[in-house]
């Protein structure tokens, strides 16, 4: 059992929000179509045509890998085939016959764009290309990305296959919650056993070198989309989601959009001092309290989780409960709340004594 204590934390620029929306056509980029979107609340800090359905090339294999993912086989060995194989455009290079684990499989096409891997993603998850394109648009509705359709695992430019930059937010707003995605996409080059050979293959996402904060997405280009880029950034404990389709100058459109977003955080300093019971102490009552500097859009809640007592001794340092703060009614942060003193055993008259005579 726990005790739940709300705390209100909003403030004055709350009352704006509804007269001045963030997505403020402010920065000029090349994009047809971008968006900016903190992945956390799902508020949108920027958008240029966001809901315009266009193709989104390679960011696509998002999709490919995040299903990949959930199906929870990463760790299964999956043997290429001739069938795998029959696509065009950038390849990873694998060979009929090669055998690697799912995510070795996944880790190289999200590097290297290898339209290979996704077909054989595709074929090993659901015995098909059709068959995997059913789950990717099933997925979709799911995830409330209702101006997508998905042809291909891939990417490449066939039939309708289209998607928005609001679409490609939200997909890459949940993806990023899975800590073994933010590790695929996030990694600069990986060593692969591809045809026999030990390769390295390296990331094409320039980003991920020029700022440590990034930690992926994913890159695409076909002659219909154009260039396309989905990005993601640490910024002060939050998540920034970046996309641009048809993009001619994909890499300092995201640079542009990040200078004018991140401004839109308002720092707080959150903490409090609280007492909570202790039950066979020498005091009833041990301080706590949590204390941190947070960046976040717009007003938020902190709901405090505790339990009604403690039993004694309470170290200074342990960690009692947490302050959780919610915005939009997500969860943007949680910080410890950590005892502040040390409470004792209550150790009687008489145990006091005996402790004295066997001294």
């Amino acid at each position: 059992m726990w005790v739940i204590i709300l705390l209100k934390k909003t403030a004055f620029f709350l009352a704006l929000l509804f007269l001045v929306p963030y997505n403020v056509y402010g920065a000029d980029v090349s994009a047809r179509s971008a968006i900016v979107m903190d992945a956390q609340t799902g508020i949108i800090l920027y958008e240029k045509n966001a809901y315009e359905e266009l193709p989104m090339a390679s960011t696509t294999k998002i999709m490919t890998a995040l299903l990949a993912i959930e199906s929870g086989r990463l760790d299964e060995t999956v043997s290429i085939t001739d069938e795998m194989l029959r696509t065009e455009g950038s390849c990873m290079g694998l060979r009929d016959g090669d055998k690697m684990t799912l995510k070795e499989l996944v880790t190289g096409m999200m590097l290297t764009s290898g339209n290979d891997s996704a077909n054989a993603v595709a074929y090993f998850i659901s015995g098909g290309i059709e068959e995997f394109v059913l789950l990717m648009n099933k997925r979709a509705k799911q995830l409330g990305m209702n101006d997508t359709c998905f042809v291909t695992p891939s990417g490449l430019d066939e039939g309708d296959h289209h998607s928005t930059a609001y679409d490609m937010a939200l997909l890459t707003a949940h993806a990023v919650k899975s800590s073994v995605f933010c590790e695929i996409v996030s990694t600069k080059s990986a060593r692969l056993v591809i045809g026999g050979e030990k390769v390295t293959v390296y990331n094409h996402n320039k980003l991920l070198s020029r700022d440590d904060a990034y930690f992926g997405v994913k890159t695409g280009f076909t002659e219909k989309a154009g260039r396309c880029l989905v990005s993601a950034r640490e910024y002060n404990g939050n998540k920034l989601i970046f996309v641009t389709l048809n993009a001619p100058d994909d890499w300092n459109d995201h640079e542009k959009l990040l200078d004018e977003c991140e401004g839109k955080y308002n720092e707080y300093q959150v903490s409090d001092n609280l007492s909570i019971n202790v039950v066979g102490g020498v005091r009833d009552t041990v301080a706590a309290s949590y204390d941190s500097t947070c960046y976040v859009l717009s007003g938020f809640d902190v709901k405090l989780y505790y339990k009604p007592f403690y039993y004694a001794p309470v170290k200074k340092g342990d960690i009692l409960g947490y302050a959780c703060l919610y915005c939009n009614d997500k969860l943007i942060n949680k910080l410890p709340v950590k005892a502040t003193e040390d409470v004792k055993y209550y150790v009687g008259e008489e145990q006091n004594t005996s402790a004295k005579i066997h001294g």
